[in-house]
């Protein structure tokens, strides 16, 4: 049987647990490993096989993100106090057989208190728990394994597994055009204004409301000249009307791709995935917005206060796009850098009221190039109020200009 047991809540922390299953299997060997989704076969007692697995395995790693005390289904909120919920369950059954279990915080979660906690589950609250965050996943996740490799006794390393991922294909070799990629954990934001603390708040950026998003990969930095000419040389796409020779100026490589359309940048996004086999688009308003500004509501991607020294406005002095990632110190919650300044970015929304609403057409991709698209993140030619999080401009498909490009996204289950 295995010996480490993966526990975790499907609607709170599955982008983590697979990731994390990945690690260790490499480290420990994927035998060694039980997560329900690779392990339990068609056809047995899910009960019977939890029970098993979790009396026989050394160590018991219980991922908790914020929403794991709460179970949401169709019906509404179960409690983790509910006899038929697995996740109390594994834990209770590897508490009562001392067995160790590992508190694994993900997604910024805290230790459940005692008090909120059933009976049966009353001790893991007392357990030392590890954080793992996406920004230093792999440190976290090496202090994991040193912990595991002292509890079971490893010190030598598992044999060579292929290297196949979880129900998946081996992963595609990356491509040195491919952009550089940042998990946005799934969970809650705070989307819009909110004018008591917002000076600059638009009415088209009310009301403040509370969005929930899946897991969500987004490129670290807008797509840049040096990625876009591979495309551009690649398909013989027109190229942005200040290059030549289907070249971007010398020295600005590495700056972001300006004078592109929507339908140039959607145009990208098709070919990008063609040829890598990874699946690519244009981000949502909301991905967008939440990959600037994390969870807390905050008004520029690195907080409340304005500081000119973080991005690249009219108040930088700089009177042109920088490359991308020159400032490191403006970067957002997940370490996402040029969200504020330096270039407007496309988004696949069109431009419609708030509250934002998914199902509502804004997110229609064959929209007549009549209606405006969400344009993002100020740039090197307009003023602060424009480099915060929420402000949302706006512009036709067809239309493109010298402070004007895009990043993309990516769904969970791309291997990155």
């Amino acid at each position: 049987m295995s010996r480490i047991f993966i526990s975790y809540r499907r609607d709170d922390s599955a982008g983590y647990a697979g990731r994390l299953y990945d690690r260790l299997s490499e480290r420990f060997g994927q035998g060694q490993i039980f997560m329900d989704i690779d392990t339990i076969e068609p056809g047995l007692d899910f009960v019977e096989v939890i029970e098993k697995a979790v009396g026989s395995c050394g160590v018991l790693i219980a991922l908790i993100g914020r929403q794991w005390l709460t179970i949401t289904d169709a019906t509404g909120h179960r409690r983790l106090d509910n006899p038929e919920d697995f996740v109390r369950l594994e834990i209770a059954t590897a508490l009562d057989r001392n067995i160790r279990v590992i508190p694994v915080l993900v997604r910024g979660a805290t230790m459940p208190r005692s008090t909120d906690l059933p009976d049966a589950l009353k001790k893991l609250a007392r357990r030392n728990a590890l954080e793992i965050s996406d920004t230093r996943f792999h440190y976290d996740v090496d202090r994991l394994i040193e912990t595991l490799e002292k509890v079971l006794g490893v010190s030598e390393p598992a044999p060579p597994t292929p290297k196949v991922r979880r129900r998946e294909k081996a992963a595609p070799a990356r491509q040195p055009f491919e952009p550089e990629m940042v998990l946005i954990p799934a969970g809650e934001f705070l989307m819009g204004s909110d004018p008591s603390v917002d000076e600059d708040a638009q009415d088209h950026e009310q009301p403040q409301h509370t969005l929930s998003l899946p897991d969500y990969y987004l490129t670290k930095t807008p797509v840049t000249n040096a990625q876009y000419a591979a495309f551009v040389q690649a398909t013989g796409h027109r190229q942005p009307e200040h290059w030549k020779d289907r070249k971007p100026p010398s020295g600005q490589e590495d700056h972001p791709v300006v004078w592109v359309s929507w339908h140039d940048a959607v145009a990208y996004c098709g070919w990008l995935s063609e040829v890598t086999g990874r699946p690519y688009r244009l981000p949502s308003e909301a991905e967008w917005e939440k990959g600037a500004r994390g969870d807390d509501g905050r008004l520029w991607p690195w907080g409340n206060q304005w500081d000119a020294k973080r991005c690249n406005t009219i108040e930088s002095g700089k009177g042109d796009t920088t490359p991308v990632g020159a400032y490191p110190q403006g970067a957002s919650p997940y370490e996402l850098l040029d969200m504020a300044g330096n270039v407007w970015e496309w988004t696949r929304s069109v431009h419609k009221s708030y509250p934002y609403d998914p199902d509502d057409g804004r997110e229609d991709l064959e929209a007549p190039d009549t209606v405006r698209r969400v344009l993002r993140g100020g740039s090197w030619d307009d003023y602060r109020g424009s480099a915060r999080c929420v402000e949302r401009s706006r512009g036709y498909p067809d239309s493109s200009a010298d402070d004007l490009g895009f990043r993309l996204v990516s769904p969970v289950g791309s291997d990155f």
